[in-house]
């Protein structure tokens, strides 16, 4: 079965696509990545998804007209990689753009059956919700890959992927599959970045190399985070990790300071999180790795640790989350159980996704 995921993140910047051959349900290792693509976010919708993210506020005429919009454009996406690429696809998996995600509810935009309809392709949609139902956090999803695809006998390793929210995985040989948000990933830095500087996010880190870290002012920040404080199973992101909680960091003034401070935030919480486990080997995807100050300062905080980048598991880093909503799809469609309920916390293993049929 051909099976396109589609996966736009917390960033709101791109969409990307991976299609992908499932070639057994019962043995979920038989697959082939056939293509990857990804096609720029439509900078309208971007500006009302960042005005709904942000406020966490609108009028329901406001997220129901974005929510319709943003399904016909992602059904217009697909349509233009199936022509582009001129492939087959039976099924599509799409996560949506998560606007408000907390510990009693979640909300993603985009509505399956729009999509399915104007592709003429089934869809699968809405992942998080069954799961907690069940009690779980709804989230990490991609933990389900992470189990399914990449754990080996005798390893013991950790994925990382920094998002807009940064989150891991962790595969310890024996023990069951723990994973969650560790905190904020790029989203803060790119807040500031756009806010002082009229940047998209921090080139390469650039900005952050000539600033100054300020560890007392990140110390007092954890202290007063109640996420950085929970144990897992938990889950976080723009609700929490906004701009007003980038505000705090203008408190320090100079700019570059500004930068250094927020981006070594991520570090820091990434590393406080890993060194809880047993592992050798952290595997790391996401937009985070194109930031050199975030993969330096990773690196010379956590000698113990080899940080390697995903694209060597012959999963690329920035498809990954694509080829998970593609796994999940294909999963939902065959009856799987999908969800990892160590990870989220949820009572029992479930179905996740509804499934929009074409006649």
């Amino acid at each position: 079965m051909f099976v396109l995921g589609i996966n736009t993140g917390t960033s709101v910047d791109a969409v990307d696509l991976a299609l992908v051959e499932w070639r057994d349900p019962s043995g979920l290792q038989d697959y082939e990545v056939k293509i990857e693509d990804s096609f720029s976010f439509e900078p309208e919708l971007r500006k009302e998804f960042e005005k709904i993210i942000n406020k966490q506020n609108a009028c329901f005429d406001e997220v129901s007209d974005l929510n319709f919009a943003f399904s016909r454009f992602l059904a217009e996406i697909v349509n233009e990689f199936k022509d582009k690429h001129s492939v087959q696809i039976d099924l599509i998996g799409v996560h949506g753009q998560t606007i408000f995600h907390g510990q009693k509810s979640t909300w993603q935009l985009c509505d399956g059956s729009i999509i399915a309809n104007i592709t003429g392709i089934d869809t699968v949609s809405d992942f998080r919700p069954a799961d907690m139902a069940q009690g779980g956090c709804g989230a990490p999803l991609i933990s389900f890959l992470d189990e399914k695809l990449l754990r080996k006998p005798g390893e013991n390793l950790a994925t990382l992927n920094i998002g807009g929210i940064a989150n891991i995985t962790i595969l310890e040989e024996g023990k069951a599959t723990v994973a969650y948000d560790t905190g904020p990933g790029n989203t803060l830095i790119d807040n500031l970045c756009q806010k002082l500087f009229n940047k998209n996010f921090d080139q390469d880190g650039e900005i952050a190399f000539k600033g100054r870290i300020n560890e007392k002012f990140i110390d007092s920040i954890i202290d007063s985070t109640e996420y950085f404080k929970e144990a897992p199973p938990k889950s976080t992101g723009r609700e929490l990790f906004n701009h007003k909680y980038a505000d705090k960091f203008l408190d320090l003034g100079n700019t570059q300071n500004i930068l250094a401070s927020v981006s070594y935030l991520t570090v820091r919480t990434i590393s406080q999180e890993l060194r809880k486990f047993n592992i050798d080997k952290v595997f790391i995807s996401g937009g985070g790795i194109k930031n050199k100050f975030i993969m330096e300062k990773l690196s010379q905080d956590n000698p113990q640790f080899k940080f390697i980048n995903h694209d060597e598991t012959g999963i690329k880093s920035q498809y990954k989350e694509a080829i998970l909503f593609s796994l999940l799809a294909f999963t939902s469609y065959n009856k799987i159980p999908n969800n990892v309920p160590s990870s989220t916390g949820a009572k029992k293993e479930v179905i996740l996704g509804k499934i929009s049929y074409v006649k």
